[in-house]
């Protein structure tokens, strides 16, 4: 069964909380554990967060958030009417956190973790209808396998 859930938002991090509570909600639906629940909200949050902060420059705007849990896996679609983002050479897997905390470094880094928590990262554009879309999946883990007895 795929239980889908959407939410349409105003650019402003007021709004980034209920996103979370809209995402824990479908997750404690879902065979993750609570560190991979946690994670993924982590995940959504950061992404979220660049979004507020960097789409519209100052102005108001539009998110939309579509969320889809299957038998396999959690897709989470972020889009916006922002400016046009172009990832190059932020997606990246490896960034040395510790090297990152001594410089005292601010922000940055949730690319970093989005990719890290989910197994897909995409971004696209739509330049004719002036969308950028942000696709991040995240697989379900195998289920576990019964023991003789439980089978029974």
């Amino acid at each position: 069964m795929t239980v889908r859930r959407s939410v349409s938002i105003a650019n402003d991090s007021s709004q980034l909380s209920s996103v979370r509570g809209l995402v824990k909600d479908l997750l404690e639906t879902s065979p993750f554990d609570s560190t991979w629940r946690n994670k993924i909200v982590v995940a959504v949050d950061e992404a979220l967060a660049n979004v507020v902060e960097h789409a519209y420059e100052g102005d108001r705007g539009e998110i939309q958030i579509l969320l889809e849990l299957d038998h396999s896996r959690l897709q989470v679609v972020i889009r916006d009417s922002g400016v046009k983002f172009n990832p190059g050479d932020r997606l990246q897997s490896e960034i040395d956190i510790h090297e990152h905390i001594r410089k005292g470094l601010k922000g940055g880094l949730g690319m970093f973790l989005m990719q890290q928590i989910m197994d897909e990262v995409r971004f696209t554009q739509d330049a004719q209808h002036c969308v950028n879309e942000l696709v991040m999946v995240k697989r379900l883990p195998p289920p576990e396998p019964q023991s003789q007895s439980e089978s029974e």
